[in-house]
Formats: C-alpha cells, structure tokens, sequence
C-alpha cells in the first residue's frame, strides 16, 4: 500500500482544511488522481492511495463487515481519518471506501465528511438487515449514463443525504469528465471546509 500527497506546494505553511483520500485500483486511476491534485481548490488536499497491489478489488460484502484490506487501510491511514476528509473511490475501489467509512465513522466519529463513489454498482445484499450497516455520512453516487438502476441499491446503505450525479457519456473528452469530477469535489468539499 502506498500513499502519494501529491498535492501543489501553493499551500505550504497552510494546514487544509478538508483532505480528500482517493482509492486507486490501476495506475489509470493513480494518474488520474495527480492530476485532479493540481486542479482542486485550496482548502481541499488529495491523498491518493495505491491499493492495487495489496488485493484485488473486489466487491464487498456489508453483511460480512469490513475486508481484511480495508482493516489495513484504515490502520495505514490513520492520521489522516482523524481530522476532516472525504473519501473517493470508482468502480470496484468504491466498495473499499464505503467500507473505510464505516470503519472511520466508528474509530473517527464526525471527521468522515462525505463519501463520492463513481462508476459501481451499490453492494449485492439482498438481506433485510442490510440497513443495519448503513453509514451516517452524506454520499454523491456518480453513475455512467444508463446505468442508474444499478445504483439506486445504495440508497440502503446511506442514513443521511444520498445525491445521484449522472456521468457524461464514455464516449465524451476524458478531459472533460475529468472537469466535471474537480467541479464536484470543489463544491461539495469548498462548502464542507468553512
């Protein structure tokens, strides 16, 4: 496991006032993650994490608890999930941050500010209980067009606001959905640093 602040030194001598920890599960993602560094605004710090060597990302299981990887995560990331974050995962890495919320909010409780997952299908829980391991934290689901049904399971697992941002086309600029992603993160993240 690796993490990479990877953040501009335009805020040296500032302590952030948010930190945003994002999941990667490819080196496509960690790229992508350094260059959202540079284009989000002041009070928000990225810290990119590089789980893809320490497991494969796999879905989670809520009924089952947190995995063994996102125990470790946790443990790893500590000084961090201690103040005010955020947490950011795509595709199968956003089973993990919902996971490292879970386990935030009861190590952490109130620093754990708000859970973006992109590109993923809620968890396949068809328990009743399911509910029981929901998290109190507010969370924006950002789907790919045609995709929604997929993800409206993860209404189950929010007690708090659940916000459903409908992606660009994958067809469109990588660049623009890029913009598009900095622009949330920016106003969700600005909104929660005052």
């Amino acid at each position: 496991m690796h993490v990479q602040n990877p953040s501009a030194p335009a805020h040296a001598g500032s302590t952030p006032r948010i930190r945003l920890i994002c999941l990667a599960c490819s080196q496509q993602h960690l790229d992508q993650y350094r260059a959202w560094a540079y284009a989000l605004s002041e009070p928000v710090e990225l810290i990119a994490v590089d789980i893809q060597r320490q497991a494969e990302c796999a879905p989670c299981d809520p009924l089952q608890g947190p995995s063994a990887l996102t125990r470790t995560l946790a443990e790893y990331l500590h000084p961090y999930l201690g103040e005010p974050h955020a947490v950011f995962g795509q595709r199968l890495g956003a089973h993990r941050a919902f996971e490292l919320v879970q386990l935030a909010e009861r190590e952490y409780p109130g620093q754990t500010r708000h859970l973006f997952v992109s590109s993923c299908d809620s968890p396949e829980v068809t328990e009743p209980g399911a509910s029981n391991h929901a998290i109190h934290v507010p969370m924006t689901v950002l789907y790919p067009a045609g995709s929604l049904p997929g993800t409206l399971g993860w209404h189950a697992f929010v007690r708090r606001e659940l916000e459903l941002i409908e992606l660009p086309e994958p067809s469109a600029d990588p660049s623009f959905l890029d913009q598009r992603l900095v622009r949330i993160f920016n106003t969700h993240l600005g909104l929660l640093s005052f």
